[in-house]
């Protein structure tokens, strides 16, 4: 409580609109998205919300990059661990991965899975050896 009894609210700016940003800084942030900053490395410097700055750049014509894959992609290695004959699992282990990431990253990498049950490529190959 304040003086005379009357409770403080907390200070809150008012919005920042799309409109209230100079031409400038609107071309400046429409420059640096097209040269490759995120709309996270924008909002580093930008005196507004994330729905201001979105505005912004669709004022200035920008078309947004879609947002960058959750998943990485399969390490280096992944894929060729599974072309030599093991399973999802034991490709997983190899990568500290569990089954469900390792197979997703495999698919993701235009893998065409094995059916359960299929044969080892390398075991298939070494029954034709004999």
């Amino acid at each position: 409580m304040s003086e005379a009894g009357k409770t403080r609210q907390p200070f809150r700016r008012p919005q920042r609109l799309a409109a209230d940003v100079p031409l400038k800084e609107a071309k400046e942030l429409r420059r640096r998205y097209l040269d490759g900053d995120t709309l996270s490395v924008l909002m580093d410097g930008f005196d507004g919300s994330l729905r201001t700055l979105r505005a912004v750049l669709e004022d200035q014509g920008v078309e947004f990059r879609p947002p960058r894959p959750i998943m990485p992609p399969a390490p280096p290695g992944m894929v060729e661990t599974y072309h030599s004959g093991k399973s999802i699992v034991e490709t997983g282990k190899t990568f500290g991965l569990g089954r469900d990431i390792t197979k997703r990253m495999l698919l993701d990498a235009g893998v065409e899975l094995r059916g359960r049950g299929r044969p080892r490529k390398a075991s298939t190959f070494s029954n034709h050896l004999h």
